[in-house]
């Protein structure tokens, strides 16, 4: 579930008056600061990946896709058509790890 999804139950709790307004800055703040330290995947480190070894799924693996990863291997980066698309989107900022959040170039 992405943070935003999770702010909004928080917000849909602190409508209904089930949690105070402190409780859910509290809460807020606890997802915002996990969200900024857990994606500390480096585009750099993934552009290069997928560069290089990206026909191989490598950079899936890198962001934690253990599954399509493994896929784009088998198929050799789905005969070179998925590894183009990939390769656009971590170009574009557009790609998403494992929690969906997109890692943004820097």
């Amino acid at each position: 579930m992405s943070t935003a999804d999770e702010i909004k139950k928080l917000n849909d709790l602190l409508r209904d008056r089930v949690i105070t307004q402190e409780e859910f800055d509290s809460q807020k703040e606890k997802l915002l600061d996990s969200s900024t330290t857990t994606n500390s995947t480096d585009w750099l480190a993934l552009f290069l990946l997928t560069f290089f070894v990206g026909v191989l799924g490598v950079h899936r693996f890198y962001v934690g896709k253990i599954g399509t990863g493994v896929l784009m291997l088998i198929t050799l980066g789905g005969l070179g058509v998925w590894y183009l698309v990939d390769l656009l989107l971590v170009v574009t900022g557009q790609f998403t790890n494992k929690d969906g959040q997109k890692i943004p170039r820097t």
